[in-house]
């Protein structure tokens, strides 16, 4: 399902964003953009967030958690503004140093004045801050109170944003919004919804009516319904996923699976400005809409492998074997206790 969301999130961007953002590749394909990838990526997230955090201590997960996310990230962002600055037309918005600064930082969502050098860069902040709320209430312990806190998740931010009131506010209180990501909590919620319900800690009518509110808080903060109801359709598919038995239908697609599921952070790191790049200096060339597409395509999957293998995977071999004996570290842990 990871490959799934990672396939539609590149579907999105090259038959759509990309000819939406740059009219010279093209006519999009289709009136809506269909935007539900990376929505499901942030559900799964949640789910594995769940799944794995039992094991060991809350601050050296949440360390594991940082290594295996954040050095891909910011070679990313270095390669993808070096290639952008070198290659990308004069007639593009190119980012500046400032930029470059701003998403190193992850200051993007907070700092108008930053502009994402890739467009997908939104999920890291919410994923990392997820990340420490999770290391930080796990130890705690929610019980039964885990159900309220979810509905409260999905329908809060709803009701503060409920005729536009979050777009009337102080320049402060959209900036902390965004950079929160508080209209995208219900992705959250619903993935450690699914987790309770593969654990057989809340009812099949429960998990429905959760993702039925996930659906119509989706709706509510982007005014998309299309994208919204595949997202709803998506929540089934990853719950039947989740819950079981394994589908040994796609058995003999096993390698390709792996594959892709293995480089699927490359591919989302990399799959958005560099795929409209290399489908630009295609057209100079002569290429049609299906091969621009082809190529990058197959150009993005090739520097995702080369980000996995050199990057992703070394570096997160390399920290996660550290013991982390600093003050912050300690003092995490002790808060944990």
């Amino acid at each position: 399902m990871r490959v799934v969301a990672v396939l539609a999130v590149m579907f999105t961007h090259t038959t759509y964003m990309g000819p939406f953002l740059h009219p010279e590749l093209g006519a999009p394909l289709g009136k809506y953009p269909f935007q539900v990838g990376a929505s499901i990526l942030l559900v799964i997230s949640a789910y594995f967030v769940c799944v794995t955090i039992r094991r060991g201590s809350t601050h050296r997960w949440l360390w594991r958690r940082v290594c295996r996310v954040l050095p891909p990230y910011l070679i990313a962002v270095v390669f993808t503004y070096v290639v952008l600055v070198s290659f990308g037309p004069s007639n593009w918005i190119l980012p500046t140093r400032h930029d470059l600064w701003g998403n190193l930082t992850l200051a993007a969502s907070f700092d108008p004045t930053v502009q994402l050098i890739d467009g997908s860069y939104w999920t890291l902040p919410l994923q990392l801050m997820a990340f420490a709320a999770a290391a930080v209430l796990w130890p705690r312990g929610l019980g039964q109170r885990i159900t309220t806190l979810l509905w409260i998740m999905i329908l809060a931010p709803v009701a503060l944003q409920w005729h536009d009131r979050i777009g009337h506010s102080p320049l402060w209180v959209i900036q902390t919004w965004n950079g929160l990501g508080l209209h995208r909590l219900q992705l959250f919620a619903v993935g450690i919804a699914i987790w309770l319900w593969a654990q057989r800690r809340i009812g099949v009518a429960h998990l429905g009516a959760l993702i039925v509110a996930t659906v119509f808080a989706q709706h509510a903060h982007t005014s998309d319904l299309p994208s919204s109801l595949g997202i709803g359709v998506l929540l089934v598919v990853v719950a039947l996923a989740a819950r079981g038995p394994d589908w040994t239908v796609f058995a003999r697609f096993r390698r390709p699976i792996q594959f892709l599921a293995r480089i699927s952070f490359g591919l989302y790191l990399l799959n958005q400005v560099v795929g409209y790049l290399i489908a630009y200096r295609l057209m100079e060339l002569g290429a049609d809409r299906l091969v621009q597409i082809t190529g990058a395509v197959i150009g993005v999957i090739g520097l995702a492998w080369l980000l996995t293998k050199y990057v992703e995977e070394p570096a997160y071999r390399a920290l996660a074997a550290l013991r982390v004996r600093s003050l912050p570290a300690r003092a995490f842990a002790w808060l944990n206790t």
